[in-house]
């Protein structure tokens, strides 16, 4: 055997023992993301085996009994609960609220607690379900929550964003799928534009699966670990809204505060009207699905059996629209025509714009991009029209 072949073997079996420490070094670095993340698991969407909470003391039925009951809401030190969790407990307890609100992040400012009040003129007082990402899907799973409501609200106010006429434009509705199976079997015949758009939907335990090595998911699991407290939620007291508390506060009628370290980082944001939340889910050429719209007609067609139904749109900040050729200001001209179109033949109100200069917004009543604040919230039936 020559010197080279020696030379070539010994650098082959190198490469080879290299190789296989990369690889355990990459096997291990991917199971401790996905350790930290399934431990922490911060938006609470891992099953609870091997995992002990003992700050869960309340169940999630007497945790909303609480809030609704409360003086100044929940402060929430602890993600003891899955968001979609808790807004769909809520939907189902008793209230004297004329009003529920389906709604995403956008809509989570909408309130009749506050001083700067939401939809007063539609309703005296309301309760707010709007869920981060929220979708149709999650406005139909909500439903057979809110139907099995002994005293439910009388008007039911379904909010619309510029990807709200699309299926499948965020994920964490698949949390309670079951629940939207079911309502769909309801109230939408299965045509098969419809089975074709839920066939392609991947499975919710897939997706978890791959959200476990999440690099985005493992630095928010970070920060939440290494800022957690053990301390458990508590009843807020009195505070300024504008400042905020150290953590988000769950107001009685389930509309949120942000923390004052989250309210100082938005006002420090820039907005270009481009970076902003992906796209804001918007796919060019995609405004809208004709049999997305259709379901939507069947779901509202619904809700109109039991509940009063109204259609409404948040403004977004007046720097997004003077990026005029960006795809999000095609979606909203678009789609706001639409949504017109649809309530005249549903024979429904429409209240609000996507236009802050319709409802009267200034770039001060936002946190960020499509985030309005309560007092631009408080203007949105400036527009107002009833077919």
């Amino acid at each position: 055997m020559t010197n080279d072949t020696k030379n070539n073997l010994t650098d082959s079996k190198f490469f080879l023992d290299y190789l296989k420490i990369i690889i355990c070094f990459f096997f291990v670095l991917m199971l401790i993301i996905a350790s930290i993340n399934y431990k922490v698991d911060q938006e609470k969407v891992y099953p609870s085996y091997f995992k002990i909470n003992e700050s869960k003391k309340l169940s999630i039925t007497d945790f909303t009994k609480t809030l609704i009951e409360s003086d100044n809401g929940i402060v929430m030190k602890n993600n003891i609960w899955n968001e979609r969790d808790i807004f769909y407990t809520l939907a189902s307890h008793p209230t004297d609220a004329e009003c529920a609100v389906f709604g995403s992040s956008a809509h989570a400012q909408i309130s009749s607690f506050r001083t700067n009040k939401s939809l007063s003129k539609t309703c005296s007082s309301l309760i707010n379900l709007a869920v981060s990402g929220g979708a149709l899907e999650d406005y139909i799973a909500m439903t057979e929550s809110i139907i099995q409501n002994e005293n439910p609200p009388k008007t039911i106010i379904i909010s619309i964003n510029p990807w709200t006429l699309n299926f499948n434009r965020d994920p964490r509705w698949l949390h309670y799928k079951k629940s939207f199976t079911t309502m769909m079997n309801k109230i939408v015949y299965r045509s098969n534009n419809v089975s074709q758009n839920f066939n392609k939907t991947e499975s919710y335990n897939i997706k978890l699966l791959k959200n476990l090595i999440n690099l985005e998911y493992f630095m928010s699991s970070l920060d939440l670990l290494i800022s957690k407290s053990d301390d458990p939620n508590e009843l807020a007291n009195e505070f300024n809204y504008n400042l905020g508390l150290d953590h988000n506060v769950l107001l009685p009628d389930g509309s949120t505060i942000h923390s004052n370290e989250d309210i100082m980082g938005y006002q420090k944001r820039t907005i270009d009207g481009i970076s902003g939340n992906q796209n804001y889910k918007i796919i060019p050429g995609k405004w809208y699905n004709e049999s997305t719209i259709e379901v939507f007609a069947q779901f509202v067609l619904y809700l109109k059996k039991n509940f009063e139904v109204a259609l409404l749109m948040t403004p977004m900040h007046p720097e997004v629209w003077n990026f005029s050729e960006q795809p999000v200001v095609t979606a909203m001209k678009i789609v706001e025509l639409k949504v017109h179109e649809i309530a005249k033949s549903l024979k429904i109100q429409v209240i609000g714009s996507f236009n802050p200069k319709k409802v009267n917004c200034t770039a001060e009543e936002f946190y960020d991009e499509m985030h309005p604040k309560d007092l631009c919230l408080s203007k949105l039936e400036n527009v107002y029209l009833t077919y």
